[in-house]
């Protein structure tokens, strides 16, 4: 166990280049890890592993010129053993290089979201750095965000009765809507779901961060405490007007997608309480937030909230919605290991693709 003031080692795998910027290709995830990290006072970044070495001098230039680079991130696991390891590739290589660090026993491996694109991949992810005794954290960060910290605050204290339903909706299934899905696991403190009933239309679908996501949905599912769900995901997502509803026996919780980003209904009134949350749900403040709890978590021999433990409980649910649409009927949980059957369908020609 390491005392709050030791100095923690930090590797990145993928480096990519900041959002916005020439040749970036996404979030720049990495940069907005390594913004965490530095906020903690705590770490220090030893090397990146990236194929493509221009991506990887920029990044070490711009966070700690005298980091090591390398092109293969066995090796670099191998030369520098670092206690914690970023992965921020697209989510086809997440369990592949999860599972290909795990063995060298870094202390934590803070993996991006989606968990994988296969359910037997997300699984062998979380089973790998269970075996090898190391932590594995999926950036789920948005539990770190004020809205919902404030959501949940106000769930518990009772502000709306008990929690009995929530609604959700955004963009798609596996990419934006892992939050959303989340975020009911959050609220409803991680309780395991029992079944799940989905739907899936190929119309419009298209690939995020290399990932097919299907163009439009559905997903039902119960959790064991007798709470119901439900996540709608599309283009017109946006009709609905929130991210995610909270319905209690006497009132609602709404997450907005922009400001006010959190308002409150009591039961008996028409008229929505504004919520002053003082940030987005988009802020990065989550991730540095998210880094800090794990850095925690390796200090007391403890579990972090952003646990793969409870990322797969969000993740099954998206691969029991595929099967779901599969099978026409209801998957009842746990899912059993296997590939995703979105693209089993896709695969076989069951479901095809529009040009």
């Amino acid at each position: 166990m390491s005392t709050p003031s030791s100095e923690l080692t930090v590797a990145v795998i993928g480096c990519g280049r900041p959002l916005r910027t020439e040749g970036s290709t996404g979030f720049g995830m990495a940069h907005r890890h390594m913004a965490g990290y530095q906020q903690s006072g705590r770490c220090r970044l030893a090397a990146v592993a990236d194929l493509s070495r221009e991506n990887a001098e920029a990044f070490v230039k711009e966070h700690q010129p005298d980091a090591a680079l390398f092109s293969d991130y066995r090796e670099m696991m191998e030369q520098v053993r670092p206690d914690i390891v970023s992965v921020c590739l697209w989510p086809h290589l997440h369990a592949e290089v999860v599972c290909g660090a795990a063995p060298f026993k870094p202390r934590a491996i803070f993996c991006e979201k989606p968990m994988d694109i296969h359910w037997d991949g997300s699984l062998r992810m979380h089973e790998t750095c269970r075996e090898h005794g190391v932590i594995l954290a999926i950036n789920h960060q948005r539990r770190f965000n004020l809205p919902l910290a404030k959501a949940k605050a106000l769930l518990d204290e009772g502000a709306i009765g008990a929690l009995r339903r929530m609604e959700g909706a955004w963009h798609n299934l596996a990419d934006s809507g892992t939050h959303a899905l989340d975020m009911m696991f959050f609220f409803n403190r991680d309780e395991p779901a029992e079944w799940v009933l989905g739907q899936i239309d190929i119309r419009g679908s298209r690939k995020v961060f290399g990932a097919l996501n299907a163009g439009h949905g559905i997903s039902s599912f119960r959790f064991k405490n007798g709470v119901r769900a439900v996540y709608h995901f599309g283009p017109d997502s946006g009709d609905f007007g929130f991210l995610v509803r909270l319905s209690g026996e006497s009132g609602e919780i709404e997450i907005l997608p922009q400001s006010p980003w959190l308002r409150l209904r009591r039961t008996g009134s028409a008229a929505w309480e504004t919520v002053d949350t003082g940030e987005s749900i988009h802020d990065d403040k989550a991730i540095y937030r998210a880094i800090a709890d794990l850095i925690q978590a390796l200090d007391s021999g403890g579990r972090p909230l952003l646990d793969s433990e409870n990322a797969l409980r969000t993740t099954e649910i998206i691969f029991a919605t595929h099967e779901s649409s599969r099978r026409r009927a209801r998957v009842d949980l746990p899912l059993p290991p296997g590939p995703c059957a979105l693209l089993s369908m896709v695969e076989s020609g069951e479901l095809k693709l529009e040009n």
